[in-house]
């Protein structure tokens, strides 16, 4: 074995290793929000990412619009423009992002900015489903509201409980639902 393949070898190893230790990291910590505790954004990663973009799409802009030394500039400027549009998208989807499970309801946002509100009570369909090795929950209001991803990144107990508590009963939970000395039926006078 040639000297550069072992190093080819373990740079890649170390890539891998690196990459795992992170992806296990963010999800035994997830970010929440300062301001919202419920909240729970995307990996920090993911910002990062964004702004590692930026920076070298910057740099790389820097260096294709004001060097005359480039063999091709056009395809370098282009390339830098992309980079930067790239990082953009990244920090966006950070910034955005959002998901705050509840024991009736699930809020979030849209990496495009949009808010919205899923009530269990309104959970048209859902289904589990794994892909590249992961456990995917994709649910649908009966108002055409979407909520897919991965809830071994994002703790979705309440919405797994009242999925479960859908199989047993047949519906979805209310907040009369509730036992334990919660949110429940009133006792009201008979009137008698």
């Amino acid at each position: 074995m040639s000297t550069e393949l072992v190093l080819k070898i373990l740079i890649m190893a170390f890539a891998a290793l690196f990459i795992a230790a992170i992806a296990w990291w963010a999800r035994k910590h997830p970010n929440r929000s300062k301001e919202y505790p419920e909240q729970v954004r995307m990996p920090k990663v993911v910002a990062i990412v964004g702004w590692l973009f930026l920076v070298v799409g910057l740099l790389m802009g820097l260096v294709a619009f004001t060097s005359d030394h480039a063999r091709d500039p056009l395809a370098f400027r282009i390339a830098s423009v992309a980079i930067i549009a790239g990082g953009l998208v990244f920090v966006f989807m950070y910034r955005n992002f959002y998901v705050a499970p509840r024991d009736f309801e699930v809020a979030f946002r849209s990496v495009f900015g949009k808010e919205h509100l899923l009530r269990y009570s309104d959970i048209a369909n859902y289904s589990f489903q794994t892909l590249k090795g992961q456990p995917y929950l994709t649910v649908k209001s009966v108002e055409g509201v979407k909520l897919s991803l991965n809830i071994r990144t994002y703790d979705m107990t309440p919405l797994l409980r009242a999925i479960d508590f859908h199989q047993v009963t047949g519906h979805w939970p209310a907040r009369t639902d509730m036992v334990g000395g919660a949110a429940g039926p009133k006792e009201q006078p008979s009137g008698n």
